[in-house]
């Protein structure tokens, strides 16, 4: 399960550009949000990801927007950039 610790960790590095563990901690994060909005065709797109990591970048700015609502998660934001994410 992600917890909300995970998710600003996470969003965080990837303002920073702090390598992310694709299997520990990219993964989990997206296929959670897969299953939670049932998305459509959830095991394709799973095995596609898994074969393609880099089509995770195309879930991510959804998967964001939804754990932020989810844990109302916090952003500091200027000149229309997030700068952090905190609880």
């Amino acid at each position: 399960m992600v917890t909300k610790s995970d998710c600003i960790l996470v969003f965080n590095a990837m303002i920073r550009g702090t390598p992310i563990s694709f299997k520990e901690k990219l993964f989990p994060i997206v296929s959670e949000y897969l299953t939670e909005i049932k998305y459509e065709n959830f095991d394709k797109i799973i095995n596609l990801i898994v074969q393609n990591p880099q089509l995770i970048q195309r879930f991510m700015p959804d998967a964001v927007k939804y754990y932020c609502r989810k844990y109302v998660i916090c952003s500091v934001i200027f000149n229309n950039q997030t700068l952090l994410y905190y609880e």
